[in-house]
């Protein structure tokens, strides 16, 4: 009879721990959804391209981005979201709302980027990254046919 007490009493207690508080969950903001971010990259031409990174779920409460990196110049498997947060948290710059876009100008022709943003919760601890990498297109020289300097008998006279 004791040990059947003692279950029936563990259960209980089980059961009132696990119950979750009315009005929302605990893992989210005040609204019980956590944000949700997205970023992608579009218009690459013409050794430019234009980022844009917004919110799909949650509120804003903060974010960090950072736009153009190259990927050959970073150290850290960016596909590991530690890693990705804790890169972008010490490279970031602080954005003050969503969507957020940039152009990016002067990029290397053939050359492998990386753009990557985090957003933080109402209690500042970043709940959600996101990252978006793009090979630039364009010319190789990064200059387009119309900004040509023309031909070089037109330019030297001693040609």
């Amino acid at each position: 009879m004791k040990r059947f007490l003692l279950f029936t009493a563990s259960l209980c207690l089980m059961a009132v721990s696990c119950n979750k508080p009315e009005g929302g969950d605990d893992n989210g903001g005040s609204d019980g959804v956590m944000p949700e971010v997205t970023i992608a990259v579009t218009d690459n031409a013409d050794n430019q391209a234009t980022v844009t990174a917004q919110l799909t779920a949650g509120q804003f409460y903060g974010a960090k981005i950072v736009t153009g990196v190259r990927i050959s110049d970073i150290t850290i498997d960016y596909s590991k979201e530690i890693a990705l947060i804790q890169y972008v948290e010490a490279n970031g710059k602080d954005i003050s709302e969503l969507p957020y876009t940039e152009q990016l100008t002067d990029l290397i022709y053939h050359q492998e980027y990386m753009c990557a943003i985090i957003v933080y919760d109402e209690t500042g601890r970043a709940c959600d990254s996101a990252f978006d990498t793009f090979i630039a297109e364009g010319e190789p020289d990064g200059i387009a046919n119309d900004s040509s300097a023309g031909n070089l008998e037109d330019n030297n006279p001693m040609l």
